[in-house]
């Protein structure tokens, strides 16, 4: 036991400095213009406006939006190829539609998201303090997992972009693919931030989940008294106001979710679906053009970054709408451990509020997200696969 302890605090550290990297990462980029740092008697985390930061990172995504616009865009459309343009059209687009989300995130709702930063550490200060067990990082060992290969995609990510500078002619042309890799990585953060805020939910869940599995359950049995006798009113007061603080963190959790799904639902969605449209087209152009791409390791590495960025999202996405379903099956109503109806009335109360949260993920209401979109984005491609490599077979170009 003590040495699952110690792996899950390593692991959970381990997460913790994977979030850090990730966070100076976007620093760098431009695409977070706020400090994370510690303030107070306690060292609490707390999210701070940054001037120098907001300023370095406006003009970055200014000067490399303009770049962008005047000289990636005529060449985009000079493309003879009818796939390649379409695929190059489709990924500048969205890389534009993307940096002009973050502007108006960074100008106009920097307030906003600054509210949502603070209170997704608030509440991770809340939980932490609600357990009687020292618990620091964050997450546990599905966390872990799914950070772990985001940060795999993150690495190979920037290597490809980066690579590609090695072959710019002059450096006029590597300055303009410096900024084209900073315009579309930036937009690929969207993705990157949308997975690290569900997967943040999902650990709140998570350790709330413990908590009520665990010492609250603990403390409801150390109510019940040998022979059927009552609990003391001291007692039951006790217990009124921890299942009234779980109930609170619950209703924080869910309402803190539920904020950053809306201020991001609209750029998450777009890059979502530029994903999907780019990997079709992208392994199209492998299976089909073989002679045109040499190196098919690192295309096909592409392809598989690509499918990992949607199933991961979607992963985390899955991870906080099942967490939130899982205090439903705690079977907490076997505890009456008295004959008050003031009691009985409580913790009723607690269990509908429990079965009333449910945190759901609907970009625009449009669908929801969960495991089975994981299936269904699967078959898709493994159909739309066996149709090319059939239609590449009857072509001779396979």
């Amino acid at each position: 036991m003590m040495f699952e302890r110690l792996r899950e605090v390593r692991l959970s550290g381990l997460s913790a400095y994977i979030l850090r990297f990730s966070y100076h990462y976007a620093r760098v980029l431009g695409v977070i213009c706020f400090e994370v740092s510690k303030k107070g008697p306690k060292d609490a985390l707390v999210g701070r406006k940054n001037f120098r930061l907001k300023w370095y990172s406006l003009i970055l995504r200014l000067v490399c939006f303009a770049v962008v616009c005047c000289f990636c865009a005529p060449f985009v459309m000079a493309i003879e190829d009818p796939n390649e343009r379409t695929l190059q059209c489709m990924r500048l687009v969205s890389c534009l539609v993307c940096t002009a989300c973050i502007l108006v995130l960074q100008i106009f709702q920097e307030h906003e998201v600054l509210r949502m930063i603070n209170s997704f550490l608030r509440v991770f200060r809340r939980v932490r303090q609600m357990s009687t067990r020292r618990k620091n990082g964050f997450g546990g060992k599905r966390e872990f997992v799914l950070l772990l290969f985001k940060a795999i995609c993150l690495i190979y990510e920037l290597f490809c972009e980066l690579h590609q500078i090695l072959f710019a002619s002059s450096l006029v042309v590597t300055l303009i693919a410096l900024c084209d890799i900073i315009v579309e990585i930036g937009s690929l953060m969207i993705i990157h931030i949308g997975f690290a805020g569900f997967l943040s939910v999902a650990a709140l869940y998570s350790e709330v989940n413990g908590y009520v599995r665990i010492e609250l359950r603990r403390q409801l049995r150390s109510l019940e008294r040998p022979g059927g006798a009552p609990a003391s009113r001291r007692q039951l007061r006790n217990a009124c106001c921890r299942l009234e603080e779980c109930v609170a963190v619950y209703d924080e959790i869910e309402r803190v979710g539920r904020s950053f799904h809306i201020l991001l639902q609209l750029p998450v969605l777009i890059i979502l679906m530029a994903k999907i449209f780019a990997t079709t087209v992208l392994s199209y152009e492998v299976i089909i053009r073989v002679d045109r791409y040499p190196c098919q390791a690192g295309i096909w590495g592409l392809v598989l970054k690509s499918f990992a960025d949607v199933i991961l999202l979607t992963l985390a996405v899955h991870e906080a709408v099942s967490s939130s379903k899982v205090i439903r099956r705690l079977s907490l109503e076997n505890f009456p451990v008295s004959d008050q109806k003031e009691w009985h009335v409580k913790l009723e109360m607690f269990l509908s509020r429990l079965n009333f949260n449910e945190f759901r993920v609907c970009p625009l209401g449009l669908f929801e997200v969960s495991n089975e979109i994981i299936l269904v984005f699967l078959s898709s491609m493994i159909t739309y696969f066996t149709y090319v490599m059939q239609y590449g077979i009857q072509t001779h170009r396979l």
